[in-house]
């Protein structure tokens, strides 16, 4: 798919981003939809629950990262790319402090204060955001795409992994580990998180695994969306969709993922000296999609609030699909 002009808004670029967008939104949908009405016949119990959630946190989503890291970026990349690499760490670090002034200001229920400032900063930048970039932008736009799946994975898997942690801890009256200490560091660098950043040290060495093994991890890369998905949908069965309800806590949520944290990119990306149009529009699209999927596997595995997370990322999903089409037209406006 050819790259349209950075200035560019013709009618066939908008009716495909648009359409992709909303496809992505379905296939989304679908798969959790597996896991609901598989989970209505009563095929889960506890224990099944728990593996999923520790499959995809351990096996699969190490072997995604990796691979998506090995294939979609290069070495020249890393280097080249060191200046615009800065601005979706700041973005997304500062849409972090924010999310702890409402956890205040708003009186966020401490139960679930750490998935909601995940579900407020981190976004499904990959499986959704990709795709809406290469419709929005052609295939130039993947090299910016990864850069802010880099700072989204780094910000998710450190501190939205040990803030989940901690509300595992509150829920189990667990003991509170401290950010400083040798528990916090194993959470830190966990298996996902380690994959990410064994692919970029394996890209700045020059090295690759053997063949065979990087087609076995591609296999293992290939089942961590729909697990996770297939994981929403039966929590949601468990939850009882009459029980999701859009409270005080989860309108913060939306305010965040649709107007705060995307406000709050375009803003750096319009200060920000020499960044491409092109990185502008793909920075501000990635942080204006819906919740990032794993935060309720996460909350699983920590024994957190699997309810609030798992409503988080079903209704930030369905409701991107009335935003992410606005955000798109404003981008292609605007910049």
């Amino acid at each position: 798919m050819e790259r349209y002009p950075p200035n560019s808004c013709t009618p066939g670029t908008m009716l495909e981003a648009l359409i992709h967008s909303l496809e992505c939104v379905a296939i989304l949908s679908v798969l959790a939809a597996v896991g609901y009405f598989t989970a209505k016949l009563n095929w889960y119990d506890a224990a099944a629950r728990s593996l999923i959630a520790r499959l995809v946190t351990f096996v699969s989503l190490p072997a995604y990262l990796y691979t998506s890291v090995m294939e979609g970026v290069t070495r020249e990349d890393l280097i080249g790319f060191a200046g615009p690499m800065v601005l979706p760490f700041v973005s997304i670090w500062s849409c972090f402090l924010v999310s702890r002034i409402v956890v205040r200001a708003a009186k966020i229920d401490r139960m679930h204060s750490g998935i909601f400032s995940s579900a407020f900063t981190a976004t499904n930048n990959m499986f959704i955001g990709l795709p809406v970039s290469l419709a929005l932008f052609g295939t130039d736009s993947v090299v910016p795409t990864l850069l802010y799946f880099f700072a989204n994975t780094t910000f998710f898997w450190t501190m939205g992994n040990y803030l989940e942690a901690v509300d595992g801890a509150e829920a189990t009256h667990g003991p509170v580990v401290p950010v400083f200490s040798l528990t916090t560091l194993k959470r830190v660098f966990s298996p996902p998180l380690i994959g990410f950043l064994g692919a970029i040290v394996m890209i700045l060495l020059g090295l690759s695994l053997p063949e065979w093994l990087m087609t076995s991890a591609k296999y293992l890369a290939g089942v961590s969306t729909p697990m996770a998905l297939i994981f929403i949908g039966i929590m949601i069965q468990a939850i009882g969709l009459r029980n999701i309800r859009i409270n005080k806590d989860l309108a913060w949520v939306f305010a965040g993922r649709f107007l705060i944290c995307p406000t709050v990119c375009l803003a750096l990306c319009l200060v920000w000296p020499d960044l491409d149009p092109l990185f502008m529009k793909v920075y501000v699209i990635q942080a204006a999609l819906p919740c990032i999927t794993q935060i309720a596997v996460l909350a699983k595995f920590h024994h957190a609030d699997v309810k609030f997370a798992t409503t988080a990322v079903a209704s930030t999903t369905v409701f991107s699909a009335a935003t992410l089409p606005v955000w798109m037209i404003l981008m292609t406006a605007v910049i």
